[in-house]
């Protein structure tokens, strides 16, 4: 692609991730590792790897890849340590006491180590201390949560340094959450969830989100997203210029997926015939109107169908879930199995019956190409991009509508030459939808010279004109 004169470059990929989860995020992020490594690109990448997960990276790097340890890591929103919110009765009484000096206390509360335990050695020193032991806690968590180097906040002035050192030019962030550096930087915010279902998230949190999101497409050299419809998103919400956002529709490499469990092992437990939902249990993945649509299903139609639920469960929609599953009587119909090794999970994508994704809300919808991937047939919700990525391969139906759901459910279970038909079209999506690995390695390339404003050649210029279009 690039001519023996061109300028070299080298872009630091932020990798602050468990190569081991299932996520959507992590499964794009590996993929395009991949095809970098693959490609015959002459730039040089760098990632910056998660402390105590970096090593998992290892077998995802090409030759022309580094990989640093960041000493920085991310925190998501917190009601309790956002501008003092939700601070407990005590902070906020000492926050009084202060009276002008206040400000502060909101400060100290984000780096206090909540019930971090108190090593031998501060022990010791409560003993020590007699009737004034009661401050060895709260200063040694404090101290804790200062000295942690992750909970350092990561300046720009800090970052670039780090970065300048091992001759970074250019920055991706894959993802939304990203670090203050005045290199230029491309951003992949994926979605803008906030903007539309802002109800679905927690009291501030939406508001947090817009900040994050408005400030990384603002300030990004460029901004890559996946669909068209994410594009003109971010551009009616944040008004960033069209020549700014590259689309890239992104195919995962799924030869690093490839990878199966024993058929008896991974489905221990579970159903013969099973629909499949592999995604974390947010809001906005709409698993509750699922779970209400399976139930009228069954109640109405006298179908039971088998639902099997992959990905994280530690959220606040959670409690929700469970509670909606035991009002409806559904616990011996609805497993929860939480992250699961990626093994596992081909295995289930390979075993199940369909594939069922209601969510209200996607920037791509990573399990719908992992679902044509491995031949299972897709039935999926018309809301955001969906309808744009599966094209028409997949069965829809109106995620905020129960009933279309258990429609939708129910011509599954009856018309097995349907999904035949789907899993066809599936293939089809796959083979002719989406670019190769290869042009996928390229395309980020060249938006990385195009951020980091070094010349392209006439195939980048072409390749550039299409991801603008």
């Amino acid at each position: 692609m690039k001519s023996e004169s061109q300028k070299c470059i080298t872009v630091a990929i932020d990798s602050q991730i468990s190569a081991k989860a299932s996520g959507g995020t992590e499964t794009a992020l590996l993929s395009l590792l991949l095809a970098l490594g693959a490609s015959k690109i002459r730039d040089r990448f760098v990632l910056l790897g998660l402390k105590g997960y970096d090593h998992e990276l290892a077998p995802f790097m090409g030759a022309n890849m580094d990989m640093i340890v960041w000493p920085a890591s991310y925190r998501w929103y917190d009601p309790a340590t956002e501008r003092g919110v939700g601070m407990k009765p005590r902070w906020h009484s000492l926050q009084s006491l202060l009276g002008p000096l206040g400000g502060i206390v909101p400060i100290l509360y984000r780096y206090y180590a909540f019930n971090t335990p108190l090593t031998p050695k501060a022990q010791r020193l409560a003993k020590r201390l007699g009737p004034m032991k009661f401050m060895v806690a709260p200063a040694y968590r404090l101290y804790r949560g200062v000295r942690d180097e992750a909970a350092r906040p990561m300046v720009a002035a800090r970052a670039d340094k780090i970065l300048k050192s091992k001759g970074v030019s250019v920055v991706h962030f894959p993802y939304p959450l990203h670090f203050e550096t005045s290199l230029p930087y491309v951003y992949e915010p994926w979605g803008l969830p906030h903007h539309h279902q802002p109800e679905c998230f927690r009291p501030g949190e939406a508001e947090w989100m817009d900040e994050l999101f408005g400030r990384g497409c603002r300030k990004a050299s460029m901004v890559v997203t996946a669909t068209r419809w994410v594009k003109q998103d971010i551009i009616a919400k944040y008004g960033i210029a069209p020549e700014r956002i590259a689309v890239i529709p992104r195919m995962p490499r799924f030869d690093h997926a490839d990878r199966f469990m024993d058929r008896a092992e991974a489905l221990a437990g579970l159903p013969e015939s099973f629909a499949l939902f592999p995604s974390a249990t947010w809001v906005t993945k709409n698993h509750i109107r699922l779970i209400r649509a399976i139930a009228k299903l069954r109640d109405e139609h006298g179908v039971s169908l088998n639902l099997v639920c992959t990905g994280r469960t530690n959220t606040p929609e959670s409690h929700k879930i469970e509670t909606e599953i035991e009002r409806h009587k559904l616990a011996g119909q609805v497993r929860f199995l939480g992250v699961v090794p990626v093994e596992r999970l081909n295995t289930l994508f390979k075993s199940a019956k369909f594939l069922v994704h209601p969510s209200i809300f996607e920037g791509l919808g990573l399990p719908l190409l992992e679902a044509f991937h491995n031949g299972l047939p897709v039935l999926a919700s018309t809301a955001a991009c969906i309808p744009e990525v599966v094209g028409n391969a997949a069965l829809l139906f109106d995620p905020y509508d129960e009933a279309d759901i258990t429609r939708v459910l129910l011509e599954a279970v009856r018309n097995p030459e349907m999904l035949d038909d789907l899993r066809i079209k599936g293939t089809h999506r796959i083979e002719y939808g989406f670019p190769s690995p290869d042009k996928i390695a390229n395309m980020f390339d060249t938006i990385y010279r195009q951020a980091a404003k070094v010349p392209l050649n006439d195939d980048q210029k072409a390749l550039l004109d299409e991801m603008l279009r």
